[in-house]
């Protein structure tokens, strides 16, 4: 016999839990999250020793209160200066420390499940100060160093800042995220993710290899295969152009003069790539990264005048820096009672630009004034560290060294309505070596606060050599009427030598929420 009102309940029941269903197929997670570090350093101190030789040469040049020419090599002056200057506190009170755990946060990230295997993701970060309550916005007054810690870029969500969907083909984000190299560098060192202060490529690697993030970006993250997994980023620029056209202008008694215009515009765009392979106590990684320097200009810009009718390039430009290239290889291995870690970074660096101008005018009264500058360099950088942990307690030692070394050189000539030409020149070489070390702890008071004591020091030692300088026309009638080519020169060369160094014992605690 039927029962009306248990098949009615049962009804009920079934739509209550289709409704049920479609609730949860639709719901979506939002989790807020961050950490808090207040650390004080103790017996804080840096010193920095500069060495400065400045001699000024002249070839053939005829000089102000010297009889005739004054013969190849001569020195005229020379001038050393010698500097030191010690900075020293009983203590400081900062937010973060060197031991890898950053600097404060504070997040949201949230995930919706959108069925078919499919979800939305989202990530919104920004760095805070604790010392003195600043987030990373800006560079408001009241807050010390421009309010820019944790490597926000002076943006309000300047950690992370992005949406995505994931999937069993892997996960696509768009927006401001971290590169892969760099969490290849995190995961390649004991200090990890902050890389530690006291490390030289806490100030180097991130910068060198893209920066720490990449804003316009689009990162593809592949699914984990048996350990191995891959991540693309693409960064774009904010906006390029190209500008193309023609200006006239009616001049009184001469006719229409027209000027041609072709220029080209194209802002920083950046490639990351990561190879890693995470499994058990293995860990290793690849990065490759590259993007522009800056901003490139090209672009002409000609004159055409009807008296006589004839085309000069009045303008043409090509500024801009060469691309940044860069890779880094690093791994650790989990024995248990030790972990060590290793990783290994290099970075070219290629500079060019040129422009070229003149006056417009046609035959022997025109002029032209052009210059040029290139530049170069590389850098290498490697560090060696581990973790052990005691208990309750990890220990934590790092060394690591980096070296930059490049040169630079730039001229202009220009060429008068008589056709001489004179120059300015300039040309630069350098060097610069940095290592440091670092030793602590951190000692666990539950699963979201920590102690940490650390002790580390860095130097800095830089050489640099510039060289300046101008010459007289080419071709000056010297001493009967002879030509003399290259006359009137001299140059300045600037010898710099310095040495810094900073050292500090930090102690301080991390809450995580």
């Amino acid at each position: 016999m039927f029962n009306l009102g248990e098949i009615s309940m049962k009804k009920s029941l079934i739509a209550l839990a289709a409704l049920a269903a479609t609730s949860a197929f639709a719901q979506s997670s939002v989790t807020m999250y961050g950490s808090v570090e207040p650390t004080v350093d103790l017996g804080w101190r840096s010193s920095l020793d500069t060495i400065t030789l400045t001699n000024t040469f002249a070839q053939n040049a005829v000089v102000a209160g010297t009889a005739g020419l004054v013969p190849a090599g001569t020195i005229l002056g020379q001038t050393v200066t010698n500097t030191n200057v010690t900075n020293k506190a009983g203590f400081r009170v900062q937010d973060g420390n060197s031991q890898g755990n950053g600097t404060s946060r504070i997040g949201w990230r949230g995930t919706e499940d959108l069925g078919g295997g499919l979800k939305a993701n989202f990530q919104l970060e920004m760095g805070l100060r604790v010392d003195d309550g600043c987030t990373t916005l800006g560079t408001p007054v009241s807050c010390n160093n421009g309010g820019n810690s944790g490597n926000s870029g002076g943006s309000t969500f300047g950690r992370n800042a992005w949406a995505g969907v994931s999937g069993g083909f892997g996960e696509v984000r768009l927006g401001r995220q971290v590169l892969g190299s760099y969490s290849v560098q995190a995961n390649s060192e004991p200090t990890g993710a902050s890389l530690g202060l006291y490390n030289p490529n806490a100030t180097n690697f991130g910068t060198a290899m893209g920066g720490v993030r990449f804003s316009n970006a689009i990162k593809y993250i592949s699914p984990n295969f048996g350990g191995f997994s891959a991540n693309v980023s693409l960064s774009a620029p904010e906006g390029a152009g190209n500008t193309s056209g023609v200006a006239t202008a009616a001049v009184l008694g001469v006719g229409v003069n027209t000027a041609l215009i072709n220029t080209n515009t194209s802002v920083r765009t950046g490639f990351d790539l990561a190879l890693e392979y995470a499994n058990g106590p293995v860990y290793v990684g690849f990065g490759y990264n590259k993007r522009d320097a800056n901003a490139a200009t090209n672009g002409t810009t000609s004159a055409l005048s009807n008296i006589p009718l004839t085309a000069l390039p009045v303008g043409f430009n090509n500024l801009g820096g060469g691309p940044i290239t860069g890779f880094t290889l690093g791994g650790s291995y989990n024995f248990g009672v030790v972990q060590p870690f290793l990783s290994y970074t290099r970075i070219n660096t290629d500079t060019n630009g040129n422009t070229s101008a003149n006056n417009g005018v046609a035959g022997p009264l025109n002029s032209v004034v052009s210059a040029s500058a290139l530049g170069n360099s590389v850098a290498k950088a490697y560090s060696v560290g581990v973790r052990a942990p005691v208990g309750a307690a990890t220990l934590i030692a790092s060394y690591a060294n980096y070296k930059i070394g490049g040169s630079t050189a730039g001229a202009v000539l220009t060429q008068n309505a008589t056709g001489l030409t004179s120059a300015a020149f300039t040309s630069s070489a350098f060097e610069s070596r940095q290592n440091g070390f670092q030793l602590g702890a951190q000692y666990a008071l539950s699963k979201r606060t920590l102690l940490e004591v650390n002790y580390g020091m860095y130097k800095v030692d830089t050489n640099l050599i510039a060289i300046t300088g101008t010459t007289g026309l080419f071709g000056n009638l010297v001493g009967g009427g002879a030509i003399a080519p290259n006359q009137n020169a001299v140059a300045t060369t600037v010898q710099t030598n310095s040495r810094f160094k900073e050292s500090a014992l930090n102690v301080g605690m991390r809450h995580q929420f």
